[in-house]
């Protein structure tokens, strides 16, 4: 997808693609070293976008592994069906409707850059829950956010949280790295 197009994107639905601009190969970097490719079976993408992200997890994955996207904005997932893999499926669906396409799977990872302080709380408490059930007992959630509005509600559902800062990011970036762990979700 062309820049134009997507800061086209962004104008038609600000709260639903979060930035003016795809994300940079250094948060892409960033994102995908909290990923052992070689460990993984099943990665979820929430929020695709363009696919910066999924390009380089197409390339990481191993042979056996699957990529699962939701994507609601259609002029993304349109781009996104262009993907020629037999190990990615890509639904044109809510990240909040998860849990009915993977059918009691438990994934490995789950990666997101929805923007979550654009959500109604109700959706961002409904959608991290969703997050935490969908991972396997010691799997892995990331989710980049360009503000740190959300932390105390991920931190709130998630035993372990780390941070990191990617400065080389328009706008720059926080990733939330998240461990599922053994106690159950903290917050009502």
């Amino acid at each position: 997808m062309k820049k134009a197009a997507f800061i086209l994107n962004f104008f038609k639905s600000w709260r639903e693609v979060g930035s003016i601009t795809p994300s940079s190969s250094f948060l892409t970097k960033r994102i995908l070293a909290e990923i052992d490719f070689k460990k993984s079976s099943t990665i979820v993408e929430l929020g695709p976008g363009s696919g910066p992200f999924t390009k380089e997890i197409i390339k990481r994955m191993s042979p056996n592994s699957k990529l699962i996207m939701f994507e609601t904005n259609t002029d993304f997932y349109k781009e996104l069906i262009k993907v020629r893999d037999p190990r990615v499926v890509i639904h044109n669906e809510s990240a909040l409707q998860m849990q009915n396409y993977l059918s009691g799977e438990r994934v490995d990872y789950i990666v997101s850059g929805i923007p979550l302080s654009n959500l109604e709380v109700s959706h961002q408490k409904g959608l991290l829950r969703s997050i935490y059930s969908a991972l396997l007992p010691k799997g892995r959630y990331l989710q980049f956010q360009y503000s740190l509005g959300a932390y105390k509600m991920i931190e709130g559902i998630f035993n372990d949280v780390s941070l990191r800062f990617v400065p080389l990011n328009i706008p720059p970036a926080f990733v939330y790295s998240c461990s599922k762990g053994p106690i159950a979700i903290k917050i009502n």
